[in-house]
């Protein structure tokens, strides 16, 4: 596998299109990953791109963010893009849907019987969603349908909790999911840093709603939470309070759920990004900046320990994690480009992340995360 990546900040997206398109072209890529902010979620993006490659060759794939991981450091504003070239030796599909945000599990169902049977899976896929589908049904199929390892994450627009766009090839599609499939034999790693200090007792879930959870511990939720801050609910900062979820599934599977802000109900029940089961344990945690670093540098010192020389690297860090440390938000990449420098790496800031978990020799199906960092490397 080769790899080169990419950025730009030019105001008129064609032109920074081209750009990225130029800076890539001699890679000859065969899939592009590429994230931007708001401002960039035209057609003209993708057109430019592809004039710039000087052929209509590469798969993309990507979406709108708060900003933008890559390998010189961390940007509010502008474009970047990963590419891509196997030699031919990783088979490249891209299959969306379209108003993902209804019936999510009956479209994603059409794509998986749509896909071939008479091969070996994906070795890999990476999923591109708008923040307003259902994640709890992405969870649920993924667990149910999906061997393989998944990755990826939810697009946002800038904070402003709108809109936010999927970039599928020549595509800009709003309310949309991208899944890229890659067929053959991938040198990779993944790795998830999710952990957080967590406070108090755990409680048993009782009472949920979808997303809405109504009873914890015999309490409400909101009581739940407020107990085992020490604060009233109003005064406790959301973006840094989050549940730890243990699932009622044996060995328990720990994730994180993060709290829709200002969305308390007269009844004190909490919303959450992503649902969780009825029988979960759960505990509250606090994200602490030194704590998500701590485990950013320990997860960038294990990779290089194994004495692997990865080719590409692919981050989906949460949102939370941007708004918890501020300035210090460069340092998540600097934890992989100071013991592999010059690596060529994206990511973006997601309102949700998606990946497996390590297990034994292997991965566990996928999950989805909140508060958490995703990252891929790829090897040659």
């Amino acid at each position: 596998m080769r790899a080169l990546s990419s950025k730009t900040e030019l105001f008129d997206p064609y032109r920074a299109g081209f750009a990225l398109g130029e800076n890539l072209a001699a890679l000859a890529p065969e899939v592009v990953f590429l994230y931007s902010s708001m401002h960039y979620a035209t057609p003209e993006l993708l057109e430019g791109l592809y004039d710039g490659l000087d052929s209509d060759k590469a798969i993309i794939i990507g979406n709108t963010g708060a900003g933008i991981y890559e390998t010189s450091g961390f940007i509010t504003q502008g474009a970047a893009a990963l590419a891509l070239n196997s030699d031919g030796k990783i088979d490249w599909q891209i299959h969306c849907i379209e108003n993902a945000d209804r019936k999510l599990t009956g479209k994603l169902e059409q794509v998986l019987a749509s896909l071939p049977t008479d091969r070996e899976p994906p070795c890999l896929a990476y999923v591109s969603a708008d923040f307003r589908i259902n994640a709890q049904e992405l969870e649920q199929f993924l667990q149910k349908h999906i061997p393989y390892p998944v990755i990826g994450g939810l697009a946002n627009d800038d904070l402003l909790m709108r809109n936010c766009y999927i970039y599928a090839n020549r595509r800009v599609i709003e309310k949309g999911l991208a899944v890229l499939l890659a067929y053959g034999r991938m040198n990779l790693s993944l790795a998830v840093g999710n952990t957080l200090h967590c406070i108090g007792h755990s409680g048993l879930v009782e009472q949920v709603d979808g997303q809405q959870v109504f009873q914890i511990d015999g309490i409400s939720a909101s009581r739940f939470i407020e107990r085992e801050t020490g604060r009233p609910m109003l005064h406790t900062d959301i973006s840094v309070v989050l549940l730890e979820v243990s699932g009622p599934e044996m060995p328990p599977v720990k994730r994180l759920r993060s709290i829709i802000p200002e969305d308390h109900h007269g009844d004190q029940s909490l919303r959450l990004i992503c649902g969780i089961p009825v029988g979960s344990q759960t505990q509250v945690c606090l994200a602490d900046p030194t704590d998500l670093l701590d485990n950013v540098e320990a997860i960038a010192e294990a990779e290089k320990a194994t004495g692997r020389r990865p080719v590409a690297a692919l981050i989906v860090s949460c949102l939370g994690r941007k708004m918890v440390l501020g300035k210090k938000t460069h340092q998540e990449i600097n934890a992989l480009t100071d013991r592999f420098p010059g690596l060529p790496l994206l990511g973006f800031p997601s309102l949700g992340e998606i990946a497996p978990l390590r297990q034994d020799e292997g991965y566990s199906r996928s999950y989805f995360h909140n508060m958490t960092y995703v990252l891929l490397l790829i090897e040659e």
